[in-house]
Order: C-alpha cells, then sequence, then structure tokens
C-alpha cells in the first residue's frame, strides 16, 4: 500500500513547483515588462528635458532668466519622474551612481511569457528533481518561489541593469513568513526546541551580513556594484543561511567566480571592453542557486 504520509508532502511540494512557475510567467514577468517600460518612459522623458534646456540656455538675458527658471521645475519633474517610473530601480553597477533614468535595454524579449516561462520551468524542475532526490522536501518547498523569482529579477537585471524591489521583497517575505510559521509550528506542535529559532535567527543574521559585506565594497566607487546587488547578497544570506553559514559564503563565492569568468571571456573574445559594465545579478543569483543544490546534497 502506499504510504499517504509519504506522498502527500511530494505531491504538495510538486503542486508548488507548478505554482511557481505560474508565478514567474504571469504577475512576476508582466511585472517585469512594466518595470522597463516606466524606466524607458522616465529615461526618455529626462533626455526630452534635458535637449530643452539646452537649447534655451544660449538665449539674452532675460531668456537665461526664463530658462533657470524652467530647468527648475523641470528639476522637479525630473523627481516625480523617477520617483514613478524608478523607486524600486536599484542599479547594479557604476559604484553606487542612483540615476534611475540612465537606462539602456537591451533583450527586451527575454521578459515575455514564453522564455520567462521555460526559465522558470527549468530552474523549477531541477530544483524539484535535486531536491526530492536527496530527499529535502521541506527545502525544496522553501526554494521553490525563491528559485523562480530569481529567475525573473536576474532577467530584468540582464535587460536593463537594475534589481526591482519588489520582487527581491516579495522572496524575503516568502522565506521570512515560512521560516516562522515552521520555527512556531515544530515548537507548538511537533518537536519544541531551542534550534529551530536559533535556525531563523541564523538566516536573518547572514542577511544582514552578507548584505553589509556587499554594501561595503559598493562604497568603493570601483568596485561596480549596486545596491540592488546589496539586496540580492541579503536575500541570498537568508535563503542560505537556514541551512548553513558556510553555504551562504559558498553562494557569493560562486557568483563572483561566475561572473569573473563572464567578464574574462567577453574581454578575450572583443565582445566587451574595460569600461563596459557587467550585470551581476543574474550570476549572484545563480551562484546562490548552485550553492543550495550543494548543500541539499
Amino acid at each position: 500500500m502506499v504510504n499517504a504520509a509519504a506522498v502527500l508532502p511530494v505531491v504538495a511540494v510538486c503542486l508548488m513547483a507548478v505554482a511557481s512557475v505560474g508565478v514567474a510567467v504571469w504577475p512576476a514577468s508582466g511585472f517585469a515588462r512594466g518595470y522597463v517600460d516606466r524606466l524607458e518612459q522616465a529615461s526618455e522623458e529626462d533626455a526630452g528635458r534635458s535637449d530643452a534646456a539646452t537649447g534655451g540656455a544660449g538665449g539674452s538675458g532675460a531668456d537665461e532668466t526664463a530658462g533657470e527658471d524652467g530647468r527648475a521645475e523641470d528639476g522637479c519633474a525630473d523627481g516625480r519622474s523617477a520617483q514613478a517610473a524608478g523607486t524600486e530601480a536599484e542599479p547594479t553597477g557604476a559604484g553606487g551612481m542612483t540615476d534611475v533614468t540612465a537606462v539602456r535595454v537591451r533583450s527586451r524579449g527575454l521578459l515575455e511569457r514564453r522564455p520567462q516561462g521555460v526559465l522558470a520551468a527549468i530552474l523549477c524542475a531541477v530544483t524539484l528533481a535535486w531536491g526530492l532526490g536527496h530527499g529535502a522536501v521541506g527545502y525544496t518547498a522553501l526554494a521553490l518561489p525563491v528559485v523562480a523569482l530569481l529567475g525573473v529579477a536576474g532577467s530584468v537585471d540582464a535587460v536593463c541593469h537594475r534589481l526591482p524591489n519588489r520582487l527581491l521583497g516579495t522572496a524575503a517575505l516568502w522565506l521570512l513568513a515560512v521560516m516562522a510559521i515552521r520555527a512556531l509550528g515544530n515548537m507548538a506542535l511537533i518537536a519544541p526546541s531551542a534550534a529551530e529559532p536559533w535556525t531563523v535567527g541564523r538566516a536573518v543574521l547572514c542577511a544582514f551580513g552578507a548584505g553589509a559585506a556587499v554594501f561595503a565594497m559598493w562604497l568603493i566607487p570601483a568596485s561596480g556594484m549596486g545596491l540592488g546587488d546589496v539586496k540580492l547578497c541579503a536575500l541570498l544570506g537568508l535563503w542560505l543561511g537556514y541551512i548553513a553559514v558556510d553555504w551562504v559564503v559558498a553562494g557569493l563565492l560562486l557568483g563572483f567566480i561566475l561572473a569573473g569568468l563572464v567578464a574574462i571571456g567577453l574581454l578575450v573574445t572583443r565582445r566587451a571592453g574595460r569600461k563596459d559594465t557587467l550585470a551581476f545579478g543574474p550570476y549572484l543569483a545563480a551562484g546562490g542557486w548552485l550553492a543550495w543544490l550543494l548543500a541539499v546534497a
């Protein structure tokens, strides 16, 4: 006979995988496309205002006075458009520059539903098969939505060098909610233990530690890091720190190694120059995912 107690968790995790792919294909990818559209619109409006201000700078004294007033008004509008389009934008390079309207969009088609669906299906299928194959049912259920959202966030970073706060924040809230519910359930119903609260506390401390380490790098202008990378590393610290501190370090190192190898390859093949910027987000996310695969093994 089939043991229902053993089958039901597996079925639940499989349904979680399907739901995670659905989240990536519909709400997450739709938000990503709108997010990039808003950034582009704000960038175009900013460029138009800059041209208008430059064109009016060579007039008479009265014209200059009027131009200064106009530029003051444009500055206010600039801030409003930047706030509307980029409040969630965090640049992932340029050593901390925060001009949300300076956006260059590449390969927009990557954010369409079909490529996002394929990417999410591959990531979630590998995560599901690997986690269940190693008996890590709980860790797999926790990881699936995070992996799906990281795939979308990394795609946005590849397209416009921005990591949306909403995607990273949603993944962090999911992790914190499940960790808290699991800790309370284990203490109240299953197996009261002092170890479970410490596990959650360790994950939170790892999030702060990883975020602080990369924030220190962000303070160095030549590092090329952005605040989006800081938040992503904090998210990876929260996720991997729930397993062990060692895997947080491994995930970050793998991310930097992957980014370094890609950068070297682009330089050698002359597809990029030394002054070109590289989106760190996809490689940090990939490093964290690889570390999770190694951890559950």
